[in-house]
C-alpha cells in the first residue's frame, strides 16, 4: 500500500483524531496518576476491537495481521504538565493547575488513530504491532518499568514521535545515533561550621564555598570535555543560611547534567565528585554528593531512522525532511525501548507559523493538521517494518 493511500485514509479519520485529542486535552493528568486519561484510551481501543492489557496507568494493545510474523511496537506517552492553561481554548484543561503543555494529548491521540487505521488494513501486513501508551514520560518515567514487565518481549522494531512547534505542520525531523541526552540529578550538600557573621575566623562559611564550588564546577565541561561534544551541568536551585548575621553551616546545591555520550557520562560524574570534594577540603568544609542516575540517552537506529526518512520523502517531500545536526539536551525515556530493539523517534512539526510558543509554556498550541500526518507516518513505519515492502 502507498503512502499517500494511507496518508488519504488518514484524513478520512481526522476529525475522529480531533476530537480524540480534545476529550484527553480536557483531562491532563500528572505521571502515573492517568486513570481517565488509561479509562478512554481502554474504552477505544474496545470499541475497536483491539486486545490490550493493562499495569499500574499504562495500556498495552495489539493489532494482529493476516498471517504470523514479526513484532513491531509503537509508543505513545500520556501524562500532563503542572502548568495553568489560559482561558479561551473551546477544550480547555478541566483540571486546574494542569495542561497538556507537551503534547502528549497529540502523542495519544495519533496512537489511536493509527491503531484505526491499522484495523482496517489488517490484510495489509504479516505480524504484529503492539501499541504502548506510557505513563509518566515528564517525571519518574513509565518506559523503564513498562521494559522490565515485559513491554518490549519479542519486538523486532519500535517507533515513536514527538510534536515540535518548532517546526510547521508538514515537517518532520531526526538524526540517527544520540537524539537526546541523557539525564542525570546533582544533588550536592556541603557542610561547614556555624557562628557570628562579626568572626568569621572561627567558623567554616557553607556560602562561600558553595559560591567557589559552583564556579569550579564549570570547568568540568568547559575544560574537561571537548567543545565538539555535547554536555551541560547546570545548577538551577541553591538554598541555605538562616540569618544575614549568621555564617551558614550547611548549603544544598541542585543542578542537572546531561550529556550524549556514555563515556563523557561516566568521567563527568567521576569529575564533579573529585572537585567538589576538592573544594570541599580547601576550605575546611565537608560535600555529600549524590547523583541520581535519571534516564539514559535516546539512541536511534541508523536503519530506522533511514526508513523515517525514505517515509517521510514520500509523504512530505525531500524539502520537508531535515537532518538535525546535533542531539536535543533535553531527556526522553524512549531511550528505554530503544535500548531493547532497534528504533526511531522523530519530531513532527505542529505549528501554525513562526515563532511559536515552546513545549513546555502555557501559550503552546498544536495544529491539529498535524494528527493526520502522523498517524501516517507511525502507520507506514509499521507497515513498511513487518512487509519490507511499501
Amino acid at each position: 500500500m502507498e503512502i499517500r493511500e494511507i496518508y488519504d485514509r488518514a484524513l478520512s479519520c481526522a476529525d475522529w483524531v480531533s476530537e480524540v485529542r480534545r476529550s484527553l486535552h480536557r483531562i491532563p493528568e500528572e505521571g502515573f496518576r492517568e486513570f481517565k486519561t488509561q479509562a478512554l484510551v481502554c474504552h477505544l481501543l474496545d470499541e475497536m476491537g483491539i486486545p490490550f492489557r493493562v499495569e499500574r496507568t499504562w495500556v498495552i494493545g495489539e493489532i494482529a495481521g493476516r498471517a504470523p510474523g514479526e513484532t513491531v511496537a509503537l509508543r505513545a506517552d500520556m501524562d500532563a504538565l503542572p502548568v495553568e492553561e489560559p482561558e479561551g481554548c473551546a477544550f480547555r484543561s478541566e483540571h486546574p493547575g494542569w495542561m497538556h503543555a507537551c503534547g502528549h494529548d497529540a502523542h495519544t491521540a495519533i496512537l489511536l488513530g493509527t491503531a484505526r487505521l491499522l484495523m482496517s488494513m489488517r490484510d495489509a501486513f504479516r505480524g504484529t504491532v503492539r501499541l504502548l501508551f506510557q505513563p509518566a514520560e515528564e517525571t519518574d518515567g513509565g518506559a523503564a518499568p513498562m521494559v522490565a514487565a515485559g513491554a518490549m518481549q519479542g519486538v523486532c522494531a519500535v517507533y515513536g514521535l514527538h510534536v515540535q512547534p518548532y517546526m510547521n505542520v508538514g515537517r518532520i525531523d531526526s538524526r540517527p545515533g544520540c537524539l537526546n541526552a541523557s539525564t542525570d540529578e546533582v544533588n550536592l550538600t556541603i557542610r561547614g561550621v556555624s557562628g557570628h557573621a562579626a568572626r568569621p575566623e572561627q567558623c567554616v562559611d557553607a556560602i562561600v564555598c558553595a559560591a567557589q564550588m559552583v564556579s569550579a564546577l564549570q570547568t568540568v565541561v568547559s575544560r574537561g570535555v571537548s567543545p565538539l561534544v555535547p554536555a551541560v551541568l547546570t545548577f538551577g536551585k541553591i538554598a541555605g543560611g538562616t540569618a544575614r548575621n549568621v555564617i551558614c553551616d550547611s548549603v544544598t546545591l541542585n543542578g542537572t547534567l546531561r550529556t550524549a555520550d556514555p563515556a563523557v557520562r561516566a568521567a563527568m560524574k567521576a569529575r564533579i565528585r573529585e572537585v567538589a570534594q576538592g573544594v570541599a577540603a580547601a576550605f575546611g568544609a565537608h560535600v555529600d554528593v549524590d547523583i541520581a542516575e535519571g534516564y539514559c540517552a535516546l539512541m536511534n537506529d541508523a536503519g530506522e531512522v533511514g526508513r523515517v526518512f525514505r517515509l517521510g520523502r514520500a509523504l512530505l517531500g525531500d524539502e520537508n525532511v531535515a537532518l538535525r545536526e546535533a542531539p536535543s539536551m533535553g531527556g526522553e525515556d524512549f531511550s528505554y525501548f530503544c535500548a531493547e530493539a532497534p528504533g526511531a523517534f522523530y519530531h513532527l512539526g505542529c505549528a501554525s507559523q513562526q515563532p511559536a510558543a515552546p513545549l513546555h509554556s502555557r501559550d503552546f498550541q498544536l495544529d491539529e493538521r498535524c494528527l493526520p500526518i502522523g498517524c501516517t507516518m507511525q502507520c507506514a513505519l509499521a507497515l513498511d517494518r513487518l512487509n519490507e515492502t511499501l
